[in-house]
């Protein structure tokens, strides 16, 4: 590790002195959803209205305030039970008439300190739109936050606090309350499960956030790491070959009346199902469903708020009964009258990072994008796999974070530039999936605005590097 050749990470150097001193940490997971009651078992047609507001964080990190944390992605589609009692203790929080509202610089050592839940967005969250249902919620500082923490109270009586923090400024805004009915109960299920993988923040370890990105790195307490390498299961193919009965139940959800009289296959082998409103195309060389509505739009259009559009997607998404695997939102993009939500698939509390080149085949930068207009769903777009580990834990992880971000700089002094590296945006580990077929581990770098994918196995890496 040349890590002089780094200079100005002196932040990381004293991270990685803060890991070797607390010893054997553990690290696990990365996950997660906002709150706000959600109801998604209802009708799920496509012009499903929205039940309650609810943001999906991209993960969550959960803190025993012991300096080591594990790392989730959602269990269901937009939430899990644990988020879902975490939403609870935020309503608290910011329902109080009487809570103070503090307008701080973030101080990771004291946002972190006890058994707290960390939301996670890898996107820019408006604080006013966020905040909106909260009529007597005080908020003029903090415009965008990619942030919450809560640190919910031992007892009843005590202070419980709720952090929105925006990681590019580290403005943050801070509310606190005694009043939370809920915060004890939570705070008991703040726990780590302490398994081979945990994780430790660097802005606990030195005060502020080496990444302004990413809070939580990986460390194992039995290195090298033996994982499951991904095998992946295309939605519609049994035996290498299209299966329109799979097809059919699957897409019957997205009809009122499905028939499959009004379905056809086209010279290129694109199936085409349609009604007098809704077209959906799947093409089965890309592995790619398409689903549009034409449904007439009025004068009257409404417009959707990000909480709103997010709960429309996940009623939206339930109509898909052959999404089996784990997602999580990775980005919202608004465009005019439209809003773009984008996911990706989790496996393990990891993401599945598509390749360009998959990106390329696939049309699109993500796995499913859901465009919603008017309170209702336009366009869905899915590239239909889904994703599990295999039996056996016969692949090695090898190469920590912080070599990962030696050879990334490596990589951009050779291909870049030469200069010193005052931008590190993001460090984090998940499966790359590209055209090979061959789904294991590697670590994403991203310098300034460039992304890295290096290796997690050192023969991997000298083999590269040989080439």
């Amino acid at each position: 590790m040349k890590l002089h050749k780094i200079s100005n990470f002196v932040i990381v150097a004293l991270v990685i002195a803060a890991v070797f001193q607390t010893g054997e940490l553990w690290l696990e997971g990365t996950s997660s959803h906002n709150f706000f009651n959600i109801v998604m078992k209802q009708d799920s047609s496509a012009g499903q209205q929205a039940d309650g507001d609810v943001l999906l964080a991209t993960r969550y990190a959960v803190g025993e305030g012991q300096g080591t944390f594990s790392v989730y992605y959602p269990d269901q589609t937009g939430t899990s039970d644990l988020l879902q009692e975490a939403n609870g203790v935020l309503n608290e929080i910011l329902s109080d008439r009487e809570n103070r509202v503090e307008f701080v610089t973030a101080d990771w050592k004291e946002i972190l300190s006890g058994r707290c839940i960390v939301l996670q967005y890898d996107f820019m969250v408006t604080a006013d739109e966020y905040l909106s249902q909260y009529k007597r919620v005080k908020n003029n500082t903090v415009t965008a936050f990619d942030y919450i923490t809560i640190l919910p109270s031992r007892r009843p009586g005590e202070e419980s606090k709720a952090y929105f923090v925006n990681s590019k400024t580290n403005d943050s805004l801070c509310y606190t309350t005694k009043k939370s009915q809920s915060a004890a109960d939570l705070y008991e299920k703040l726990v780590t499960d302490g398994t081979k993988m945990t994780y430790i923040s660097t802005g606990q370890k030195t005060g502020s956030s080496v990444l302004w990105r990413n809070l939580f790195l990986p460390q194992w307490a039995e290195f090298p790491y033996h994982y499951s390498e991904l095998k992946t299961t295309p939605a519609f193919e049994k035996d290498g070959a299209v299966s329109r009965v799979d097809m059919e139940n699957t897409l019957k959800g997205f009809f009122g009346n499905f028939s499959v009289d009004w379905s056809t296959k086209d010279e290129s082998g694109t199936y085409i199902f349609s009604d007098n409103q809704t077209v959906i195309k799947y093409f089965p060389d890309t592995r790619v469903l398409e689903y549009y509505s034409y449904e007439a739009y009025g004068n009257d259009e409404k417009n959707t708020g990000i909480l709103e559009g997010y709960q429309i997607s996940c009623n939206f998404l339930e109509n898909d009964t052959s999404l089996t695997t784990d997602i999580f939102l990775a980005d919202v993009e608004k465009k005019n009258n439209e809003t773009i939500y984008y996911f990706d698939y989790a496996v393990d509390h990891l993401p599945v990072e598509l390749s360009a080149a998959l990106q390329d085949r696939i049309g699109s930068s993500h796995a499913i994008k859901i465009t919603i207009r008017n309170q209702r769903v336009k366009k869905y777009q899915r590239y239909m796999v889904n994703y599990e580990t295999m039996n056996s834990q016969d692949m090695e992880l090898n190469v920590q974070f912080i070599d990962a971000l030696d050879e990334a700089n490596k990589t951009y002094q050779a291909m870049v530039e030469e200069k010193i590296i005052t931008d590190v945006k993001n460090i984090s580990l998940g499966y790359y999936a590209d055209l090979t077929g061959e789904i294991d581990l590697k670590w994403f770098v991203t310098l300034y605005d460039y992304l890295f994918v290096t290796e997690t196995n050192k023969n991997a890496l000298a083999y590269m590097t040989s080439r």
